[in-house]
This record gives C-alpha cells, sequence and structure tokens, in this order.
C-alpha cells in the first residue's frame, strides 16, 4: 500500500512540474527525480507519453552536411533501425583532418581528471597528459568546447539536426556537448567513468551522437551497448528498481547474454548514433586510450537544469549565428550574446 500511494504522489507532483514548466518554462528541481521513480517503477510508456506532449512542431531542416549524401531509402532505413535496435553506425564520418583538429583540441584545451571509484583522480583544471594520465577518465567542459569553430561546425550542420529531429519525431535541442579520454590508468573498470551498465534517464527522450576521435578497438575502450534494451520495455523491473546505479556485467548476464551485446570498434571518425535509454557503458581500456566527442539532443528541456555556458560574439561563427537566428529553439540551453541572437540571418 505504501509503495502505491508513494507512486501517486509522484505522478500528482510529477504533472505539477509539467504544468508549471508548460506555463513558464521554469523546471522544477526535482523534476528528473520524479521522472526517474516513474521510470522505476512503471518502465517508458508514460515517460514516452509525457515526451509527446512536451515536445515542438518539427523544424525545416535541409539534408546538408556530414549525412548529407545519403539517399532517401538509406535514410529512412537508419532511422528506423534507431527505433527497433536503439543504435546505428556511420563509418568515416569525420575525415583525418577533422579528426586531427579535434585531436589538438582535446590536447591543449584544459580540462579536469574525473575522480575515480577509488577516491583517485579529480584536480582544478589541467591538461590532458597521454603520456601520464592521472585518472581513468579526463572531461571537458562545454563551455570550452562550443566557442571552438571545430565544434560549431558540427551543432550547426544540419543533416545532424534533421536525423536528430527525424528518431524524435519533434524539434531537437542542443541539451550535451562533450568531450572526454578514457585511459588504461586502472586495471579494472571504473563505475565513475561510466565503464559499468546503465542507462540514461535526465530528460523525457534525447539521441546521442558519439564520435570516436581515435582509431578504437577491443583493448582501447570500445562503446558498448545492449540492442532493443532501449524500448519501451527493454529493461525489466528487476534491474529498473535497483535505481539510477551502475550494473556490472554480473547483473544484466541473466537478462541479455553476452552474444548480445554490441561492441563498437572503429576508425577514427566513426560516428555512433544512440538511444542511451538503452543500457550501455564504455568498456575498460586494457591498452592505449580512447578520445570521444559527443552530442545529445533532446524534445524537451523538462528535466535535469542544463546549460552549456555562452557563446561569446567574438567566437561565433556566421554558419551558427544564422542557424541560431533561424532555429532559436535548438540553441536554448546555451547562453548568447545579444547582439548574436537579435541580428537578422543572412542567407546566400
Amino acid at each position: 500500500m505504501f509503495n502505491v500511494l508513494r507512486s501517486i504522489r509522484n505522478r500528482f507532483l510529477l504533472e505539477l512540474y509539467i504544468l508549471k514548466f508548460r506555463k513558464s518554462g521554469d523546471v522544477h528541481p526535482l523534476a528528473m527525480s520524479r521522472l526517474l521513480h516513474l521510470f522505476f517503477q512503471r518502465g517508458a510508456r508514460p515517460i514516452d507519453k509525457i515526451a509527446k506532449r512536451l515536445s515542438k512542431p518539427k523544424l525545416d531542416f535541409v539534408q546538408t552536411g556530414l549525412l548529407g549524401d545519403l539517399n532517401e531509402e538509406t535514410w529512412n532505413s537508419r532511422i528506423q533501425m534507431m527505433h527497433t535496435e536503439g543504435y546505428t553506425v556511420f563509418e568515416g564520418i569525420l575525415n583525418n583532418d577533422w579528426c586531427e583538429k579535434f585531436m589538438q583540441l582535446a590536447l591543449n584545451t584544459p580540462g579536469k581528471y574525473r575522480q575515480m571509484d577509488d577516491g583517485q583522480g579529480g584536480s582544478l583544471e589541467t591538461r590532458f597528459s597521454r603520456e601520464n594520465p592521472l585518472s581513468v577518465r579526463f572531461d571537458y567542459d562545454s563551455q570550452n568546447l562550443i566557442n571552438e569553430e571545430l565544434v560549431q561546425k558540427i551543432i550547426a550542420d544540419t543533416s545532424i539536426l534533421k536525423f536528430a529531429q527525424d528518431y524524435l519525431k519533434a524539434a531537437p535541442i542542443l541539451d550535451l556537448v562533450t568531450m572526454w579520454w578514457h585511459t588504461s590508468f586502472s586495471k579494472s573498470p571504473d563505475k565513475e567513468a561510466a565503464q559499468w551498465f546503465h542507462f540514461d534517464m535526465e530528460r523525457t527522450r534525447w539521441v546521442k551522437f558519439f564520435f570516436y576521435i581515435t582509431d578504437v578497438d577491443e583493448n582501447s575502450g570500445p562503446h558498448i551497448f545492449i540492442p532493443k534494451s532501449h524500448s519501451v520495455n527493454g529493461i525489466p523491473k528487476d534491474l529498473r528498481t535497483r535505481g539510477y546505479v551502475r550494473l556490472s556485467d554480473e547483473d544484466v548476464l541473466p537478462f541479455y547474454p553476452e552474444d548480445t551485446w554490441k561492441q563498437f570498434t572503429g576508425k577514427r571518425g566513426t560516428l555512433i548514433v544512440e538511444d542511451t535509454r538503452g543500457l550501455h557503458k564504455g568498456k575498460h581500456v586494457v591498452k592505449g586510450d580512447r578520445l570521444l566527442f559527443q552530442l545529445e539532443f533532446t524534445s524537451s528541456e523538462f528535466g535535469q537544469a542544463s546549460n552549456l555556458g555562452r557563446i561569446s560574439k567574438k567566437t561565433i561563427s556566421s554558419d551558427l549565428k544564422e542557424k541560431i537566428s533561424k532555429f532559436p529553439s535548438v540553441y536554448s540551453l546555451i547562453e548568447q550574446d545579444p547582439r548574436v541572437t537579435t541580428e537578422a540571418p543572412t542567407h546566400k
């Protein structure tokens, strides 16, 4: 009886938070925890219904850019694979020149080592050392990334925006721009470095784009995903009700045999698009390291509070400036210099 009453109370409060969000745009600090509780108890179906209520009408994106050479049949089959399997892979999306620029960006931009399970790591801002890493994971702040021309080219890429929109069935909102290294610093998988299985549930609906910047083989920390676990009943209640925790291989094996797991190895420039409501992890790095750049698009800002940082007038590219003027809702989580958004877009 207690659990029933608790669920009713959670749904009532969640509905209040949704109504407030629709009226004012303000996200309650407990919105994400209410979504999590609903998912733990009821699965994804009610979350999808909320997502549909909060989504915005589609925008008119031209399919040009990194994915622009796909014909309609191939494009639609990729979207369908996303719906059925939860992922799709594009090889060679970023050429060597792009990857090398990302590499130089990663080696010259300050970031932070993430504290590991045993308490090691964590520091003030510093630069990453491939020769002497100090933790399993090294992260970059979105504020530093979004002011880079290289990154702006990707977040302004309308083929990426269109793919996100076609999968979400709603106008996309950029809500995550990040990049990180995984290293062989530890001899065992680290929870804090996301090397144990987990699912995401910060919002109601989203899709992630993972770009491999380094070559990734089975020893250098390939991304792993369990196909179909993103679906409405993809994660059994026994796993959901353990909470928003990391799961060991032994935890998931009774439900998903290892031969059903998808391990993504690939050359630098490979793109993995994935619905990370499904179970996923980064495999432990045995040798070498892995650099990964990631974008996430959501269909609504409702959920976890997010701020991607501020783009200044001095660093914004003309292309991104035009996209922000034309599609302001896509970039609503970026703090923008007023001079960026008040000028009319320049059409070529």
